[in-house]
């Protein structure tokens, strides 16, 4: 085993944006996969809605979609989503 390697292997790795979990290949947003698929399903959801419901704030999407306020401050944190005064 080289010692080396693996170290160079850990310092190449980054911290997941949402669970804070070691990460080798993040995705474009800097998330694990298993972020990844929560957030971005998450992103459809909210997509739909606000489709659906404009000027929706963001604790009406909390209670309707049932998600974490950290998941919907990371979309709008990525730029998938943003919410407008009424």
């Amino acid at each position: 085993m080289n010692f080396n390697n693996n170290l160079s292997d850990y310092m190449k790795s980054k911290s997941c944006r949402c669970c804070n979990g070691l990460v080798k290949n993040p995705s474009t947003y800097g998330y694990c996969p298993k972020c990844e698929k929560q957030i971005t399903d998450a992103y459809y959801l909210v997509k739909n809605y606000l489709s659906h419901s404009p000027g929706t704030t963001l604790a009406d999407l909390r209670k309707e979609l049932n998600l974490p306020f950290k998941i919907l401050h990371l979309l709008m944190e990525d730029g998938r989503i943003s919410l407008h005064e009424r």
